[in-house]
C-alpha cells in the first residue's frame, strides 16, 4: 500500500489516477479508501463532459530553475540527474467556470489546482519562469508517495509579503496596510496577458512571507471564457505548492464563494443604490493581535460583495458575516478561513477600495495579522492628534455674521476636565490631549484694550494692514516683498505687568492647567507669509519665542520648541520665510492635506522636505494634517453647518456632518495614518451653547468636543487598540524616524523548525540605520537584548532594534505555529 496525503488521495480519487470507494468526478467528503492503485477502466470523453468526469487534461510543467543543472519534463517522479529540483505534476480541468469573478471548475474540489511534487532535495527551484505544457495521456503519469509538497520540517523564510494585482491602483489598495505598519512588501503587477511569477524561493530559502491576490487578478476575456484569472493554472499551482512547503499562508479579497473557498454564494451580490448591508467580524480567535471586535458592525455601502454559505464545513471557517437587509433575511458569509489539507487561506467576498472606504481600513487588519501571525517588522499605532490654532486671538464669526468670539477661562476648565472624561472612554494605554497654537500678540492686544491701566502697562500692539492673499502654491521671488511690521520694536520688550492684565493668560500660566495641554508657537500675530518679508517673518517667529518664553509657556512639560503652526499654511514657498524659520530653531511645521503639493508623492507615511526647485529652501520638513468641516471661524454647531452646506453645495444636519467626518476618520485612523487634525480657538466654545447628542447623550459639547466624542466612540466601538497623543515635535520626530528607517532597506525574516517559526532575524542595507527599527512580537522572544519595548494596553510587544553592522536575532519563548 502506498500512504499518500489526504488532499493527493482526494485529488487522485476525483480525477481517476486510482481507483476508490468514491467514483471519479465526485469529491470524497471523507478520506476515501484506495480500490487498486490504477485508473478505473472508463470511456473516451466528449466535448461538454461534466468537468472532472472524463475532461480531465494532465500536463506537466517545464520549469526553468536558478540551480545550475538542467532539468527536463517529468511525468512526476525525479531523474536521479536533477535531484536538486523540485518538479510538479499538475491536474487541471478543461472547463472554465461561469462565476463573475471565478477562474476555477464549478466542480467539487475544495482548490481546484492543486500540484503534486515530486522528491525535494536541499537545493532551491525558481518556479517563477516561463511555463510550456504539453499533453501527456493519463498513462504517463504514475502517482507515488513521494508526490506531495513535502512541508520542510526546517527552513528560513524573508516575511516580505507578495503582493498580486491587475494594476497599480489594486495593488495600492492590497498593500496600503501593510504600508501603514511598515511591513515589506514586493509587488507583481498581472496584465490581462498574463506574467512570470517571481522568483519563490531561492537559496537562502523562501522569499515570502505570505501572499496577497486581489481579485483573483481576473479578467473579463470575452465570449465563452468570461472573467478568468490572468494567472495560469499552473501558476496557481506554483503558489499552492510554495504555501505548503513553507507554511505561509495567502489572502484573497473580492472574491467569488465557491469550492476555492469552501462556500456557495446566496445571490448574484449586493447591494444595490439605498440597500445598506453591515459586516462584521464573528471570530477573531486566528487573529488575536489584530485586536478587532466581533460583531461590531460597518457599512458596505459602494463596496460590491457576495453573501455565502459555507459549503465545506470540514476545510472552511466563518470570520465575518453579512447582517440581515432588504433582500436577505438572515446572516451570511462574507469572509471565512480554509485549510486545504494544510494550505491555509483567508477569503473575503467582498471588494476592497482603502483610498475612500473605512470599512476597507478596518477590515485589513483581519488579514494582516493573520497573514503574519502577528509576527513582523513594523507596528501598529493609532495617533490622534488635535492642534487648536488661534489662542490668544480674536476670530470673526461665519454666522451670525458681525459677531466675534474668543476663547475664555472658563471654556478651558470645561475642556480640561472633559479630557479627563474622554481618556476614560479609550481602551486602556490611551494617553489622550489637546494641543494648542499660541500667538502672543493676541495677549498683547486684549490687555492694552482692557483698560487705561492696560494701555497704559502695554501700548500698542502689532498691528498693520493684512496682506493680499496670493495662489496657495505661489513661489515667492527671493529677496521681494514688503515689510508691514512697524519699525519698532526691533525686539519683544513687553512686561509681565502688560500681558498678567489678560485674564486668559492668567489661566495657562496657572500649572496644573498648562500642563494639561501640549503646546505650539503658531507665530506672533498670524501674519500670513507667502509674500512676506525676511525681516517680518523673522519677527513673527522670534518674537513669539519671547513670549512663549517670558509668560511661561515654554515650561510646559509637552511643549514644542523645534516646529510651528504656519498661519494659515502659509510661507512653504517663500524661502525667505523658511530661512526666517530656520534661524530661529524651526525646523519643521504642518501642512494641510487639501492641497496635494503639501504632500509626499512617494509615499504617504512620509513627511515632505522642502527643496530648492520648489519651495526656494532645501531641508524644512513639511507634516501632513487633516482638515475637517469644523470651519475655523465658526463656534455652533448650526455655524459650521451653514458653511459647509453652503461651500460644498448640498444639504445636511449637524449630525450628517458628523457622520461624514466619522468615516473619513475611521479611513484615516485605521489606515493608520499619523497625520495631525487641525481645528481652532472658536471651535472650543462651549460654556453657552445648546447642548449637542452624541449616541444618544446630550452635554455642553464644544463642536470640536463633539467631533472628538464621535471619533472616539466609534473607534472603541470597532477595536481595542490605545489611542495615543503626540506632542507636534514627538509627532514631527516620529515621521522623520519612519522616512529615515524605510530608506535602510530593513527586512524580516524567520527560522523554522517542525513546522514552527522559532526565531526571527532583522536585517536592512548593510546592517545599519539611523533610527531604530520596530519588531513586533505575538509572545515575546527569549531575551529583547537590551533595544528599547513598547506595550500599551492589549497591544502586542514592540522592540524597537538598533542594527549597527550585524542582523539581530530573536529567539522566540512560545514558537509559532505553521
Amino acid at each position: 500500500m502506498i500512504a499518500l496525503p489526504v488532499w493527493a488521495l482526494k485529488v487522485s480519487c476525483y480525477y481517476g489516477f486510482i481507483t476508490c470507494d468514491t467514483a471519479p468526478g465526485v469529491w470524497p467528503k471523507n478520506t476515501p479508501t484506495v480500490i487498486a492503485y490504477h485508473p478505473p477502466v472508463s470511456t473516451p470523453s466528449t466535448p461538454g463532459s461534466p468537468v472532472g468526469v472524463g475532461s480531465t487534461t494532465i500536463v506537466t510543467s517545464t520549469l526553468s530553475l536558478t540551480a545550475s543543472a538542467p532539468i527536463s519534463s517529468v511525468s512526476g517522479t525525479a531523474s536521479p540527474s536533477t535531484a536538486a529540483a523540485s518538479t510538479f505534476v499538475t491536474f487541471t480541468s478543461s472547463a472554465s467556470s461561469s462565476n463573475p469573478t471565478s477562474s476555477s471548475p464549478a466542480s467539487g474540489a475544495t482548490s481546484s489546482s492543486l500540484v503534486l511534487s515530486s522528491t525535494v532535495s536541499s537545493a532551491p527551484v525558481s518556479t517563477s519562469a516561463s511555463v510550456t505544457i504539453p499533453s501527456m495521456s493519463s498513462s504517463a503519469i504514475s502517482v507515488s508517495a513521494s508526490a506531495s509538497p513535502t512541508p520542510l520540517s526546517q527552513a528560513a523564510v524573508a516575511a516580505d509579503i507578495l503582493v498580486i494585482a491587475r494594476d497599480a491602483a489594486s495593488a495600492n489598495v492590497a498593500s496600503s496596510g501593510l504600508n501603514g505598519y511598515g511591513i515589506p512588501f514586493t509587488t507583481l503587477i498581472v496584465p490581462s496577458a498574463g506574467v512570470a511569477l517571481p522568483d519563490l524561493n531561492s537559496t537562502a530559502g523562501g522569499n515570502f512571507g505570505g501572499i496577497v491576490v486581489a481579485a483573483e487578478v481576473s479578467y473579463d476575456y470575452g465570449g465563452d471564457k468570461g472573467f478568468q484569472s490572468a494567472l495560469t493554472t499552473d501558476q496557481w499551482n506554483q503558489l499552492y505548492a510554495y504555501q505548503l512547503e513553507y507554511g505561509i499562508r495567502m489572502v484573497q479579497y473580492d472574491v467569488y464563494p465557491g469550492p476555492k473557498y469552501g462556500a456557495s454564494a446566496i445571490s448574484n451580490g449586493c447591494c444595490g443604490d439605498g440597500v445598506e448591508q453591515l459586516v462584521s467580524f464573528t471570530d477573531i480567535s486566528d487573529f488575536p493581535t489584530s485586536g478587532l471586535k466581533t460583531g461590531a458592525g460597518v457599512s458596505t455601502t459602494g463596496l460590491w460583495h457576495y453573501p455565502a454559505t459555507i459549503s465545506n464545513t470540514t476545510s472552511t471557517k466563518k470570520i465575518a458575516a453579512f447582517a440581515p437587509a432588504t433582500g436577505f433575511s438572515t446572516e451570511s458569509v462574507a469572509a471565512v478561513i480554509n485549510d486545504f489539507d494544510g494550505r491555509q487561506q483567508m477569503a473575503f467576498f467582498i471588494g476592497f477600495d482603502t483610498t475612500w472606504s473605512a470599512t476597507s481600513n478596518y477590515l485589513q487588519h483581519a488579514w494582516i495579522t493573520w497573514i503574519t501571525r502577528g509576527l513582523h517588522a513594523g507596528y501598529r499605532r493609532v495617533n490622534l492628534n488635535t492642534q487648536i490654532d488661534d489662542m490668544f486671538l480674536e476670530t470673526e464669526i461665519y454666522s451670525p455674521a458681525g459677531s466675534n468670539f474668543r476663547i475664555r477661562a472658563q471654556d478651558l476648565s470645561n475642556i480640561a476636565t472633559w479630557t479627563d472624561a474622554i481618556n476614560a472612554k479609550m481602551p486602556a494605554g490611551s494617553s489622550y490631549f489637546v494641543e494648542v497654537g499660541h500667538n502672543g500678540n493676541g495677549n498683547i492686544e486684549n490687555s492694552s484694550d482692557s483698560s487705561n491701566a492696560g494701555w497704559d502697562a502695554c501700548g500698542a500692539a502689532i498691528e498693520y494692514d493684512s496682506p493680499l492673499d496670493t495662489p496657495p502654491e505661489w513661489v515667492k521671488p527671493l529677496g521681494t516683498g514688503t515689510n508691514l511690521w512697524p519699525a519698532v520694536p526691533t525686539t519683544y520688550d513687553w512686561t509681565a505687568t502688560c500681558t498678567a492684565m489678560d485674564e486668559l493668560l492668567a489661566w495657562w500660566t496657572t500649572e496644573s492647567n498648562l500642563n494639561k495641554f501640549g503646546h505650539i508657537s503658531h507665530t506672533f500675530t498670524h501674519e500670513e507669509q507667502d509674500n512676506a518679508t525676511y525681516s517680518d517673518v523673522f519677527k513673527e517667529i522670534s518674537f513669539n519665542q519671547a513670549w512663549l518664553k517670558a509668560v511661561g509657556i515654554d515650561k510646559a512639560t509637552k511643549f514644542t520648541s523645534n516646529g510651528i503652526i504656519p498661519p494659515a499654511i502659509t510661507g512653504l514657498h517663500n524661502g525667505d520665510a523658511l530661512r526666517a524659520w530656520w534661524e530661529n530653531g524651526i525646523t519643521n511645521c504642518v501642512g494641510d492635506n487639501t492641497r496635494p503639493a503639501l504632500l509626499n508623492k512617494e509615499n504617504p507615511m512620509w513627511p515632505l522636505f522642502t527643496t530648492a526647485a520648489a519651495n526656494n529652501f532645501d531641508g524644512m520638513q513639511i507634516n501632513p494634517r487633516w482638515a475637517s468641516r469644523i470651519y475655523y471661524n465658526c463656534d455652533t454647531p448650526a455655524c459650521t453647518t451653514l458653511e459647509w452646506t453652503t461651500t460644498s453645495q448640498t444639504t445636511g444636519t449637524f449630525q450628517d456632518l458628523l457622520a461624514i467626518e466619522k468615516a473619513e476618520t475611521m479611513r484615516h485612523l485605521f489606515g493608520l495614518y499619523h497625520d495631525g487634525y487641525m481645528f481652532h480657538q472658536a471651535n472650543l466654545r462651549n460654556i453657552d451653547v445648546d447642548p449637542i447628542t452624541i449616541n444618544g447623550v446630550s452635554a455642553k459639547y464644544s463642536i470640536m468636543q463633539a467631533w472628538v466624542e464621535t471619533q472616539v466612540q466609534e473607534f472603541v466601538r470597532l477595536a481595542e487598540w490605545p489611542i495615543v497623543t503626540l506632542t507636534h515635535q514627538e509627532m514631527s520626530a516620529s515621521f522623520l524616524a519612519r522616512f529615515n528607517r524605510d530608506k535602510c532597506g530593513y527586512s524580516l525574516s524567520y527560522s523554522t523548525s517542525n513546522r514552527k517559526i522559532t526565531a526571527v532575524t532583522l536585517s536592512a542595507t548593510g546592517n545599519t540605520c539611523t533610527d531604530p527599527i520596530p519588531v513586533t512580537f505575538p509572545v515575546a522572544p527569549t531575551s529583547t537584548q537590551g533595544f528599547a519595548t513598547e506595550q500599551l494596553g492589549a497591544d502586542p510587544l514592540t522592540v524597537w532594534v538598533k542594527l549597527a553592522g550585524s542582523p539581530v536575532t530573536f529567539t522566540l519563548s512560545t514558537p509559532v505555529s505553521l
